[in-house]
């Protein structure tokens, strides 16, 4: 990863399907909304929640409604909101790291999770923005950490 922002995975990239593959799977998310992110370069897919749906705490959010979004290639990444224990977690377990943002006490919940290249990458992945999205809602219990 960089170390500045942008902050983006450099190396161990997947093929460009894998990606499509993901953007795909989690545009079917229930309650999910998708558009282009309104903090990311132009191509990067953000997975939002309406207002209704959107009940977590703030610091489950990017903005208002964003929750995550995945960086298309060469950029890479995946950007996401972690509760605190599955975020320390993912990074412990090596599948991502602490934004750098993070250091500064803004979005201290901001995880980038590492791009998958394979099935079980991408059932890791998948498992993990969907608990994202748990969190968004308030719904985020846990109790199951589901990633080794």
């Amino acid at each position: 990863m960089r170390r500045v922002l942008p902050h983006r995975q450099l190396d161990q990239l997947p093929e460009p399907e894998i990606i499509m593959e993901l953007v795909s799977r989690t545009s079917e998310l229930p309650f999910v909304r998708t558009r282009q992110s309104a903090f990311a370069s132009p191509g990067t897919h953000a997975l939002c929640l309406s207002g209704q749906i959107a009940t977590g705490p703030r610091a489950a959010f990017i903005n208002s409604d964003e929750f995550c979004h995945i960086h298309p290639l060469p950029e890479s990444g995946i950007h996401l909101m972690l509760p605190h224990p599955l975020r320390e977690q993912v990074i412990r377990l090596g599948w991502g790291e602490a934004h750098p943002i993070t250091s500064s006490g803004i979005l201290e919940a901001l995880v980038t999770l590492y791009v998958p290249r394979d099935g079980h990458e991408m059932a890791t992945a998948l498992y993990l923005i969907s608990q994202s999205c748990l969190f968004a809602q308030g719904k985020f219990d846990g109790k199951n950490s589901g990633i080794r």
